[in-house]
């Protein structure tokens, strides 16, 4: 059932798509305000809104809004990458690089870029019903790994996801702290987003305290 919350969120998004697709002509900082817009509508955080191309929002929005029948809220961005293949643990270090790159000297990419070379890394799609240790290709020990077995968890689609696995504050946001969602279920370090064309999250153990 969808709550007077989720109801008024979705619209509030919607509102926001609308004005996003017919920002073509507009100035980057109009469409990042419209995407930062929708990210915060549904509790995401916005300071990614930058990332996120108009299709990858349209994606998005469908995924989170589709609460009817949650097995077939997927992405509307096209074919999905296998999570447990090489080729994607390529592309999600360079992404994780990249990210690193444009952060500085620390921040979230650099944490789990570190967290995918020590092996401790978690890459989850509900939406495939599909979770799965990361490793890092440039490993030695890993050269010839062309893809691992990944755990079966349950099919679902993103809004009960992350409803299960993130708490939220009293302004309806999910909550973070020192710059991460924290997984109730695991108590890890916990991100949603874009990972090539579409989204995935992603967990790794918090710094043990000093």
């Amino acid at each position: 059932m969808v709550s007077a919350l989720d109801s008024t969120r979705m619209v509030s998004a919607q509102y926001a798509l609308k004005n996003l697709r017919n920002s073509d002509d507009d100035s980057q900082d109009t469409q990042s305000s419209s995407a930062a817009s929708i990210l915060s509508s549904y509790g995401l955080d916005p300071s990614s809104a930058s990332l996120l191309s108009n299709q990858a929002l349209s994606g998005l929005l469908d995924t989170l809004s589709s609460q009817s029948d949650t097995t077939e809220e997927t992405d509307a961005t096209g074919d999905r990458a296998d999570i447990t293949s090489a080729s994607f643990m390529a592309m999600l270090k360079q992404q994780l690089q990249e990210a690193a790159a444009a952060e500085g000297e620390s921040g979230k990419a650099h944490n789990m870029l570190a967290a995918l070379e020590a092996g401790t890394l978690t890459i989850s799609d509900p939406t495939q019903g599909v979770s799965v240790a990361a490793w890092d290709v440039d490993d030695p020990d890993e050269a010839d790994t062309e893809s691992k077995a990944g755990k079966a968890i349950d099919v679902s689609g993103w809004s009960d996801f992350l409803n299960a696995h993130l708490e939220r504050g009293s302004d309806g946001a999910f909550v973070k702290e020192n710059g991460s969602y924290i997984d109730q279920t695991t108590d890890s370090n916990a991100f949603f987003g874009l990972i090539g064309s579409n989204y995935y999250y992603l967990s790794w153990p918090q710094a043990a305290a000093k």
